[in-house]
């Protein structure tokens, strides 16, 4: 049996998600000791199924969080000359945005739940430095796994390999111990 669970705030809240390959006896034997430290108990199926899950959940993770922080980009309001010159002129603040893309179609785990914007929400990486969480270096290795399962496959991936090409470069410019919600920060920086 094969267990995967992310995110160190998840565990020390017991909220993980736990996504379970395997022998379905072993699996039924083993649920009630990971619903003592997870909200959702998964079975997915033979072994690596819960690997396969995990990569296609952290693959949409990182796309969705991209796109979260390039929304920002886009519509924040920034401080420094230089970051007004980023800005594309739309000027919102950016805890207004948060509040209007969290009640409306645009809303995602990661403007709602992880906002990456500093300031925006208490609790989150990204009001600590980008401390905690889930690292950047485990997002790129997952990403890599659902990069390399694809190509066994032959399955396009578009989006999943820029996001690998985006947190691998992260990793190579000092954000592999910050959460991977330092994207916005990583992005931000590289002036893109």
């Amino acid at each position: 049996m094969t267990v995967f669970c992310p995110g160190v705030g998840a565990a020390s809240l017991a909220k993980l998600t736990f996504m379970v390959g395997g022998v379905e006896e072993e699996f039924n034997a083993a649920q009630e000791l990971l619903t003592c430290m997870g909200a959702n108990v998964v079975y997915c199926g033979q072994v690596g199924s819960g690997q396969a899950a995990k990569i296609c959940n952290n693959m949409l993770l990182a796309i969705g969080m991209i796109e979260t922080e390039r929304h920002r980009h886009k519509g924040g309001k920034r401080e420094s000359e230089r970051e007004r010159e980023i800005d594309t002129g739309l000027g919102l603040d950016p805890k207004l945005l948060a509040k209007i893309l969290n009640m409306s179609s645009g809303r995602c785990w990661s403007s709602d739940k992880y906002n990456p914007v500093p300031g925006v929400m208490e609790g989150v990486p990204s009001a600590n430095n980008y401390q905690g969480g889930f690292g950047t270096k485990l997002m790129a290795k997952d990403l890599g796994f659902a990069q390399n399962t694809a190509t066994n496959t032959q399955t396009p991936i578009p989006l999943g390999s820029l996001a690998h090409q985006i947190y691998r470069a992260m990793c190579t410019r000092g954000y592999s111990n910050k959460d991977f919600s330092s994207v916005f920060q990583f992005l931000r920086e590289e002036g893109i």
